[in-house]
């Protein structure tokens, strides 16, 4: 990229910004806005000037030139809090500071980074109700959930080791914490989520929700539902596919961040059960749509569960080494075993414990197939259960697509090669 373009970039980009300061602060009474469109595109622009100066001459003329901005826009504001307006920010100075840097970034050799950063800086300052009105909503029990998950994903597991040790060198420490910031961070997206759409829009999004962290729990919560007489069974029904897809999809997630090798072969025996999932839930929710009475929603669960978590990563590390003892008495066919049972369980902790596995049993066309196990066992678990918790009746009008995605992956694991 030429000087010329990085300087026409470095302008671009405080245009970009300046549009949004200019369109959000275009009431404010005359002299009493620090920067609107035209500053901003001159502060990049600025900035951009100050990089090829200093690229050219001296790099002291860029941080002379971006401290008489930041000095000069500190000032401004300093006056402004000096007028009798109780709606003053320092937004506008600190976003006219980093204006100026981006236009230096754009012409130093950063140009793609003082792109993205300006893309996420305009990003952010035009959410700025729609992030006010979330704070609002916040409780303490919320804050400390983030400082929570903040501290085990940022701070504990960057310190453990990442290496092989314990039986059979089987366990890898930095490899189990981040199971239980996976499972946290899952536990915390649906509770988020739960929060902003709130249960009063139905069983259906709820147990969705819910499913991300347990489909079986929710689906078990909604067969119990099933028996009551008051129930809105259409809903239930449709609360029961929606977990029921959601399923499939997560396991799919999580070979493809586990196991990618084996992404392809898995997805052959478990997508085309996903996808026949995901059209009678559509169809399910349409007719609940038409019926609804207000079935209640699942309970919100508590924003972080850190000690399920700890207990389920613990639960991976036994079956892993397991799962090894069992190959080195058995072989390969053992294992197959300790993992499709293990799915009776927690498909989850099936499917990490899989991914764990010496090399030699993990090849690509074993690896769907003992990937594919676990899900079928869950499914089938969940099928019984159904039947016998909501009633002969109820439960078999719950149970036809947990009947149709076993059945689907039953086929494909016997078929499919």
């Amino acid at each position: 990229m030429t000087q010329t373009l990085t300087l026409l970039l470095s302008l671009g980009l405080g245009l970009l910004i300046g549009l949004e300061r200019g369109w959000r602060h275009r009431d404010t009474h005359d002299g009493g806005r620090i920067a609107g469109i035209r500053t901003f595109g001159l502060l990049g622009l600025g900035g951009g000037l100050a990089g090829l100066a200093s690229a050219a001459l001296s790099i002291w003329i860029g941080i002379v030139v971006i401290a008489g901005i930041a000095t000069a826009l500190l000032l401004a504001h300093r006056a402004r809090l000096r007028e009798p307006d109780d709606n003053v920010s320092a937004t506008n100075a600190i976003v006219g500071i980093l204006t100026a840097v981006l236009g230096l970034m754009a012409t130093t050799g950063l140009a793609r980074e003082a792109m993205i950063s300006a893309g996420a800086i305009t990003l952010i300052l035009s959410m700025r109700n729609q992030l006010h009105g979330w704070l609002q909503t916040l409780e303490e029990k919320d804050i400390r959930a983030v400082a929570q998950y903040g501290a085990i994903t940022l701070v504990a597991l960057p310190l453990l080791p990442d290496r092989a040790m314990g039986p059979y060198d089987a366990l890898n420490p930095r490899m189990l914490w981040l199971i239980v910031v996976f499972v946290t961070g899952v536990s915390f997206a649906g509770y988020w989520a739960a929060k902003r759409f709130g249960n009063a829009r139905g069983t259906i999004i709820a147990s969705a929700l819910g499913a991300t962290y347990s489909s079986t729990a929710v689906t078990l919560e909604l067969a119990r539902r099933l028996r009551g007489d008051a129930a809105d069974r259409s809903t239930l029904y449709a609360g029961i596919a929606a977990a029921t897809t959601m399923m499939p999809l997560r396991t799919l997630l999580l070979c493809a961040v586990l196991a990618p090798s084996a992404l392809g072969d898995f997805a052959l025996r478990i997508a085309p059960a996903a996808l026949f999932a995901a059209i009678y839930a559509a169809i399910a929710t349409k007719a609940a749509s038409k019926q609804d009475h207000g079935a209640s929603a699942p309970t919100t669960r508590n924003p972080f569960d850190f000690w399920p978590a700890v207990g389920f990563a613990l639960l991976v590390a036994v079956i892993v080494v397991a799962a090894h003892w069992v190959i080195d008495r058995y072989g390969a066919l053992g294992a197959h075993f300790v993992i499709g049972f293990t799915g009776l369980y927690d498909v989850d902790a099936a499917i990490i414990a899989a991914a764990s596995l010496p090399s030699a049993v993990r090849d690509a066309g074993a690896m769907g197939l003992l990937l594919a196990l676990p899900v079928l066992a869950n499914n089938s678990v969940k099928l019984v259960l159904v039947l016998g918790l909501g009633g002969m009746r109820a439960g078999l009008a719950a149970a036809w697509p947990l009947v149709g995605v076993s059945t689907l992956i039953a086929l494909l694991i016997l078929i499919a090669p």
